[in-house]
């Protein structure tokens, strides 16, 4: 074990590290993150509209459609905000004007999406459906503006004009080269292949990784991805949900809308939700079971502490406390169950879904909502929370042994620690 935690230090760690920062992703995970507020929102008054209780839809019934005019106001535009959110968050990084860019990128955006034959825009494409197209739009608007910075093929206006002016003409040649290549594309996709940019994109790009990304054998690499990341100090939920989280977003706002439409059975297993609700209870690692055996079932002075000191903040999901406190990462005892414990969550969610015994998410709920609140608000179904506590029971199940081997090497530590402070006192008697 030794020897492969050497191999993660020396080879895994560096690679990790420089993917976790590459430019791209991280301004397409920070992009997705600006429109979770709106998506937040948005699951509140789906919740409201379509009530977990029964007693309640009778009284809601009468207000069900004006509650729905919320949904489709945060999730029904949250393509066109990525598409700002994200050319922001990139050009931040490159050091150009962020505004400008997010125009540039939402104008793109706009200019792409076929029109109805009423010449009206189409809300689908507003919402996740189009998300992979602002994603797409967004890099190459600010790279192509980019380029033109670094040749100087802007116009710059003479000091003393304020600087709000100056930035609106240097994005001035840029732009219309943008805007103008977008709509070059666009028609010569209509008239070549008769698909516009925004069915071009979903079509290569987007529809199979959304399969790719509804499986359950994607489901267990990308756990192994985020616990192998996190297993050497790097935020493997972060980097891992830069690159499928708006997948699982887009499967999120899928469901919601067959929730709307009256489905019984919802299209997709896997979701933002899946993952935050069901798998991670605790945090990465399913680790709030392990929370409570620090705090019951150990000798051991300091991981009694870490567990006093880990069983708060994990009951909102988040467990620093235990990965760099216990610690979990680069331990070769604990990495074991870190890993093992939230594959078999997933397991057992996903088949639990699957045979349809559990409801499945449409409710997009913070990830920081405590367990059984979180299963029964996300899937409206009571048997969530049935489900919630065998994941913790499983994932405690897992933990256990580990925890006892690391246990006893810590209080024997401790115990022989004690033993020479007492032969020094004595001494010094």
């Amino acid at each position: 074990m030794d020897t492969f935690i050497n191999f993660l230090d020396r080879y895994f760690m560096p690679v990790a590290g420089r993917l976790a920062e590459q430019r791209h992703l991280k301004s397409i995970r920070d992009g997705i993150v600006a429109t979770m507020p709106l998506l937040l929102i948005g699951s509140f008054f789906l919740i409201i509209a379509f009530p977990p209780v029964p007693a309640l839809e009778a009284l809601i019934k009468p207000y069900v459609n004006d509650l729905l005019k919320i949904v489709n106001a945060t999730f029904g535009i949250i393509a066109m905000v990525a598409s700002f959110t994200i050319a922001y968050s990139l050009a931040g990084t490159y050091r150009i004007d962020p505004v400008a860019s997010g125009v540039l990128s939402l104008s793109t955006f706009m200019l792409s999406i076929p029109l109805t034959q009423d010449g009206n825009i189409p809300l689908n494409w507003m919402g996740s459906q189009g998300l992979f197209v602002a994603m797409i739009l967004a890099i190459f608007t600010v790279e192509v503006q980019r380029k033109f910075i670094e040749k100087n093929l802007i116009i710059r206006m003479p000091e003393g004009v304020p600087p709000s002016v100056g930035r609106a003409f240097a994005a001035l040649i840029p732009g219309a080269v943008i805007i103008t290549s977008i709509w070059i594309i666009h028609m010569i996709l209509i008239k070549t292949v008769h698909l516009t940019i925004p069915e071009a994109i979903n079509k290569l790009i987007a529809v199979p990784l959304m399969k790719l990304g509804s499986t359950l054998p994607a489901v267990i690499l990308a756990i192994l991805a985020i616990q192998f990341l996190w297993s050497v100090g790097i935020h493997g939920a972060a980097l891992v949900g830069g690159i499928l989280g708006p997948i699982w977003l887009t499967f999120t706002q899928e469901n919601a809308a067959a929730k709307i439409a009256g489905e019984k059975i919802l299209p997709h297993i896997v979701t933002q939700q899946f993952f935050d609700i069901f798998i991670y209870i605790g945090g990465s690692g399913t680790t709030l079971a392990l929370a409570l055996l620090l705090l019951f079932a150990t000798k051991s002075e300091q991981l009694k502490a870490v567990g006093k000191a880990a069983i708060g903040p994990g009951i909102f999901n988040i467990n620093e406390p235990i990965t760099f406190g216990m610690p979990i990462v680069m331990n070769p005892v604990m990495i074991i169950p870190f890993i093992l414990a939230p594959i078999a969550a997933a397991l057992i969610t996903y088949f639990a879904m699957a045979l349809n015994l559990v409801a499945r998410p449409y409710a997009l709920i913070p990830w920081t909502t405590p367990v059984l609140i979180s299963g029964f608000l996300t899937t409206g179904d009571w048997k969530a929370i049935i489900l919630q506590i065998i994941n913790f029971a499983v994932a405690g199940a897992i933990y256990y042994p580990f925890l006892k081997l690391w246990d006893n090497k810590k209080y024997e530590e401790e115990q022989q620690l004690k033993k020479e402070e007492e032969e020094v006192a004595q001494t010094k008697a």
